[in-house]
């Protein structure tokens, strides 16, 4: 598995709380303006067919259930805040919120990737794939670069079988890559990266 900890993405991935998977929906953005501070990261999956896109898919929720089996295994009790804010639980303001941005609208993804810490695009390295997270990529720049933040933004490559070798994949994508996902271990590996103090 490649996993880079630089600092800058050191910085963007130190959370302070626990993750809960969700697909980003309509929000309502009253209640949101009354919901507590929290880390976000979000996820784009990208895939050049509609079974490596679910691959790509499954591959963020694998990720995020590993963190919580993480977080539960070493006896974590931070709370999860869910991306709807909804109820009236008291939140503790360390928690993180983990968004797919798969069905996301591009005015909603854009909000969610201008409050988020960092940005993941996950893609599976069949040639399609590669070709459509370069798409995603270029969308996810041009993003950040109207926030001033382009350095929120890496790859995780999910390997496929006569895919694109990884570095090659990388340089065609142009995002930095943070993970190779090859087996349950290296989700587990970038589950505990993240979710670490």
């Amino acid at each position: 598995m490649i996993l880079l900890r630089c600092d800058t993405w050191y910085a963007a991935c130190y959370p302070k709380g626990v993750t809960a998977s969700q697909t980003i929906s309509r929000v309502d953005w009253a209640v949101r303006a009354e919901a507590p501070a929290a880390v976000i990261y979000s996820f784009v999956p990208a895939g050049g067919a509609e079974g490596a896109r679910s691959e790509s898919r499954r591959t963020v929720r694998q990720l995020l259930e590993a963190i919580g089996v993480y977080l539960a295994d070493a006896g974590d009790d931070r709370t999860v805040l869910l991306a709807d804010f909804s109820g009236s639980q008291t939140q503790s303001s360390s928690s993180i919120i983990c968004k797919d941005l798969s069905d996301a609208d591009p005015a909603e993804a854009t909000e969610a990737i201008r409050v988020s810490q960092a940005v993941f695009l996950v893609t599976t390295t069949d040639p399609a794939s590669v070709q459509d997270a370069c798409a995603h990529a270029a969308w996810l720049r041009y993003v950040l670069g109207s926030l001033q933040r382009d350095d929120a933004c890496g790859l995780l490559l999910v390997p496929t079988p006569g895919g694109i070798p990884e570095v090659e994949a990388e340089h065609r994508i142009g995002l930095p890559m943070c993970g190779v996902l090859r087996t349950t271990e290296h989700t587990a590996q970038l589950a505990r990266w993240i979710a670490q103090d």
